[in-house]
């Protein structure tokens, strides 16, 4: 799975501080504004809020300096937090997805996204089909299963695929809020 949320958050975060600016004035009556902003190459398991696999390794390609990044940003107006790795293990796929689709279920029904059974209903119980989770064409490749749980605003993904004997698999959360303060 590409890292290219990355690059949406970043988006996100730099259009977010374009209108906080020019709303840092109605912030509240002392006029304060208070901006966060966290970006690193490092992340684990724990930042995903899944157990690690065990006997895996992060994974790096050959021009990469890490294996994930983890982006955090908080404003009075809107917090992101996104934490994504990729990881290898000699293991088959088929021991990493039973694995991670056990660990996934403590938030939710797992949605599954593959070449050959996409689920489009809602991974959790939801009032909003707007926030409902959906396979989308750009989960998967060929011979990649994705499985998401959660909400458009709170959501885990993990996605795996053969890699030499064993599988490569990527570690992603998303988590939108709407108001930082909540």
């Amino acid at each position: 799975m590409k890292l290219q949320v990355v690059e949406y958050c970043v988006l996100g975060i730099m259009l977010t501080l374009g209108v906080a600016a020019c709303s840092a004035n109605d912030a509240d009556s002392e006029g304060k504004f208070e901006l966060g902003l966290t970006i690193s190459d490092d992340a684990h398991p724990a930042d995903v809020g899944l157990p690690k696999y065990p006997g895996s390794k992060p994974y790096k390609e050959n021009d990469e300096s890490g294996s994930g990044a983890n982006i955090g940003f908080s404003s009075p107006l809107f917090g992101l937090k996104v934490a994504a790795m990729k990881m290898e293990t000699p293991d088959s796929p088929e021991k990493v997805a039973h694995f991670y689709r056990q660990a996934l279920t403590r938030y939710g029904t797992v949605l599954e996204c593959s070449g050959h059974a996409k689920q489009h209903a809602s991974a959790r119980e939801s009032n909003s089909k707007d926030d409902a989770l959906e396979c989308d064409s750009e989960d998967q490749d060929a011979h990649e299963l994705v499985y998401k749980v959660g909400t458009q605003g709170d959501q885990r993904i993990v996605a795996i695929k053969p890699h030499n004997a064993g599988a490569r698999f990527s570690l992603v959360r998303v988590d939108v809020r709407g108001d930082s303060k909540e």
